[in-house]
C-alpha cells in the first residue's frame, strides 16, 4: 500500500468515527429532550370544559356550553373560540427547554412561581377542568426568560421563553404566552365592522332625524350626497369613519342594561356584498356604548365582473359563514367604545366639503 492510499484509508476511518460520534451525541440529546417532554403532564383539549386564569384578585372563568366558550364575568357571552383553542393547544403540547432541579423557595419567588404569599409578586395560574369538575391540568406562568445581551448591546425587549411550574416541577419553556391574561376583554372578539369599502349607501341619524346621507350606484362609482342637498362629498371624512369602524373599536362588553341607555346617534351601512350594519351609539357619564345589528341578504350580493354562477355560490357560502361569526360575537351585544375613538362625534360630522 503506497503512502497516498494509506492517507485516504486513515481519512475515511476518521470520518466514519466522527459520524458515529455525532449520531451518538444527537441521540443522547434527543433522548434527553424526549425525557423532559414526557415528564410534562398531557391532556386532551377536547376534554376541557372550564378554564380559570387568575393573578392575585383578578380572574377570568371560561366555560364551554353546547360547544361554545363563554365568559362568566361577562354574563356568559361568547368568548373567542380561536383564542381559547390556541391556549389549550399550546398548553397540551408543551415541551421544555430544560428542567430546573432543586429550586429553593427563594428561586421560586424570584421566578414568580409562588402564589401563597400576598407580599410576593405571583405568576399567572391557569387551571383546566373537565365537565365533571375534575382538575386535568394546572400551571403557573412565571417570569420571562431573557437572553443576556452582547457587550454594548441594549437588553432584549421580548422574552425568549418563560419559567413555569407544574406541580412541584419547574421548567423553562420556549413559549411565552404573552396573551394569557386574567382580564375578560382579552378573551372577547373586539367589535369591528367588515368590508365597509363595499358600502353602497351610508345614512347617519340623531334622535330620529337624518344628519347626512350618501349613496352610489356601485363600488366603482364615487359617493354623492343625498342629505344635505347640493353638497359635495368630503371623501376624507367618509374614509376616516370607515377606517375607524373597520378596526376594533368596541373593546369590552358592558353589563349595563341597554334599556337604561338612550341611543340617540346611529349610522347604517348597506353594502354590495349583501350585508347591512345598523350601529347605535349612546353616551352616559363621559362613556360611549355601541350596539350593532347585523343582517345579510344573499339576493343583494352584487356579482363581480367575470364571476361564474359557481364562484358566486361559493362566495355567498363564505359570506354566510361571516354572518354567523358576526352574529355570534357582535349582534345586539352592548359594547363599551374605546375612549380614543370618539364615535359619537365622528358619526355627527358631516362628510361634505365646506
Amino acid at each position: 500500500m503506497n503512502r497516498k492510499s494509506l492517507f485516504l484509508l486513515l481519512f475515511f476511518v476518521l470520518l466514519t468515527v466522527f459520524a458515529v460520534y455525532a449520531l451518538m451525541v444527537r441521540g443522547r440529546s434527543a433522548s434527553s429532550s424526549a425525557g423532559i417532554r414526557s415528564e410534562i403532564p398531557k391532556f386532551n383539549p377536547e376534554e376541557i370544559a372550564s378554564v380559570r386564569i387568575e393573578w392575585r384578585t383578578n380572574a377570568v372563568n371560561l366555560k364551554r356550553e353546547d360547544g361554545d366558550w363563554k365568559i362568566a364575568e361577562r354574563g356568559m357571552k361568547n368568548a373567542s373560540a380561536v383564542k381559547v383553542s390556541k391556549l389549550l393547544n399550546s398548553l397540551s403540547t408543551l415541551s421544555a427547554v430544560k428542567k430546573l432541579d432543586d429550586c429553593s423557595r427563594g428561586i421560586l419567588e424570584r421566578l414568580r412561581l409562588v402564589t401563597d404569599d400576598p407580599k410576593i409578586v405571583p405568576g399567572i395560574t391557569v387551571t383546566l377542568k373537565d365537565a365533571s369538575g375534575n382538575e386535568k391540568f394546572r400551571i403557573i406562568l412565571g417570569k420571562g426568560h431573557f437572553l443576556k445581551p452582547e457587550p454594548g448591546m441594549p437588553p432584549a425587549e421580548n422574552a425568549e421563553g418563560r419559567y413555569v411550574r407544574i406541580g412541584d416541577d419547574v421548567y423553562l419553556i420556549a413559549k411565552v404566552f404573552e396573551d394569557c391574561h386574567p382580564i375578560p376583554p382579552v378573551w372577547l372578539e373586539p367589535l369591528r365592522l367588515f368590508s365597509l369599502n363595499k358600502a353602497l349607501s351610508i345614512l347617519a341619524g340623531d334622535s330620529g332625524n337624518t344628519l347626512w346621507s350618501v349613496a352610489r350606484r356601485n363600488t366603482a362609482h364615487p359617493f354623492t350626497v343625498a342629505v344635505p342637498r347640493d353638497a359635495k362629498v368630503d371623501t376624507g371624512v367618509l374614509s376616516l369613519l370607515a377606517d375607524t369602524l373597520s378596526k376594533p373599536f368596541g373593546m369590552d362588553l358592558s353589563l349595563e342594561d341597554p334599556a337604561k341607555l338612550v341611543f340617540t346617534r346611529n349610522v347604517r351601512f348597506r353594502c354590495a356584498d349583501g350585508f347591512d350594519y345598523f350601529l347605535k351609539v349612546a353616551r352616559r357619564d363621559n362613556r360611549e356604548y355601541a350596539v350593532v345589528q347585523v343582517a345579510y341578504e344573499p339576493a343583494r350580493v352584487a356579482e363581480l365582473p367575470g364571476e361564474t354562477p359557481d364562484q358566486l355560490m361559493k362566495r355567498k357560502a363564505l359570506l354566510q359563514s361571516r354572518l354567523e361569526f358576526e352574529r355570534r360575537y357582535f349582534h345586539n351585544n352592548l359594547f363599551l367604545v374605546s375612549d380614543k375613538v370618539k364615535l359619537y362625534e365622528q358619526i355627527g360630522q358631516l362628510p361634505v366639503k365646506k
